[in-house]
C-alpha cells in the first residue's frame, strides 16, 4: 500500500493548532524509539469581521459581497470577491466556511450565479454558513441531511473547524500494523495519505493521516506494543 501526499496544511491562511499527541514505543527500539499520534485541528474559515476588513480596501466597481441567485434549504450563499487580474476579469473568492479560494473565478461565470449586494445584506447569510460550518457539513447545511452522518459517519465536507489524527516519528516500524488497522477498518481500498503542516507556533509536522474511525483501535494497538517493549527495556537496563 503505497501513500500519497495530500496539500501541505498551514501554508496559506489556514491555522493549525496541536490539540493532543500521543506517544508509543515502537518494537526493536530503545525509549529513544518511538511514534507519536498528534490530534491537529485545523481552521480554514473566515469570519465577518476579517472579511470587512478586506471589504473595506476593495477599489474595484465589481469588488464586493454578493449573494447567491438560487436558494437552498432556505439559505443563500454569501461571498466576497476581489478582481486580481482586470484584463481577464478574473476575481479572487472568499467564503465563510473555507476562507480564500484557490480557484480564480472568471466574471461572467459569477454575474451567472450571484448578485452583487451591500455589505449589510451579506451579513446574516455569512454568519449563518460561518457559525454553522464549525459543526455542520455541506450536505446538511444545504440539503438539511447527509446520508454519512445519519449512519453516524462523520463528514467533513465544507466544515470550516476539522481534525486530523497524524501518525508521524518511526513510522515505518509500525507500517504493518497501521496497514491492518486501516484495512480491517475502513478496507481494503483506503489509501495511505501523508502530509506536511506547519502549526501556529512554528513546528512542521510530517506523518500519516489516520482516518478518524481508525484512531481508537490503532492507539489500542499501539499501547499494547508499547507496553511490552517498555517491559523489555526495564528488563534490559536492571
Amino acid at each position: 500500500m503505497l501513500p500519497f501526499l495530500v496539500p501541505d496544511l498551514g501554508s496559506g491562511d489556514e491555522k493549525v493548532r496541536k490539540s493532543d499527541v500521543k506517544k508509543f514505543l515502537t518494537p526493536g527500539y530503545s525509549t529513544s524509539g518511538h511514534v507519536e499520534l498528534y490530534t491537529i485541528s485545523v481552521e480554514r474559515g473566515m469570519s465577518w469581521e476579517e472579511a470587512t476588513k478586506i471589504w473595506a480596501e476593495l477599489t474595484g466597481p465589481d469588488d464586493g459581497f454578493y449573494l447567491s441567485l438560487q436558494i437552498r434549504n432556505n439559505k443563500k450563499t454569501a461571498i466576497l470577491v476581489k478582481e486580481v487580474n482586470p484584463k481577464k476579469k478574473l476575481f479572487l473568492v472568499y467564503r465563510p466556511n473555507t476562507g480564500k479560494q484557490l480557484k480564480l473565478e472568471i466574471y461572467a461565470d459569477l454575474k451567472k450565479k450571484y448578485k452583487k449586494v451591500v455589505s449589510d445584506d451579506a451579513l446574516v447569510h455569512w454568519l449563518d454558513q460561518y457559525n454553522s460550518s464549525a459543526d455542520t457539513c455541506t450536505h446538511a447545511y444545504w440539503r438539511g441531511n447527509c446520508k454519512k452522518a445519519s449512519l453516524g459517519l462523520v463528514c467533513e465536507i465544507g466544515l470550516r473547524c476539522r481534525t486530523y489524527y497524524v501518525l508521524c516519528g518511526s513510522v515505518l516500524s509500525v507500517w504493518t500494523k497501521v496497514e491492518g488497522v486501516l484495512a480491517s477498518v475502513s478496507g481494503t481500498n483506503v489509501k495511505m495519505q501523508i502530509v506536511r503542516l506547519r502549526t501556529e507556533d512554528g513546528q512542521r509536522i510530517v506523518g500519516l493521516i489516520i482516518p478518524a474511525n481508525c484512531v481508537s483501535p490503532l492507539v489500542n494497538l499501539l499501547s499494547t506494543s508499547d507496553q511490552s517493549q517498555q517491559q523489555v527495556w526495564d528488563w534490559f537496563v536492571k
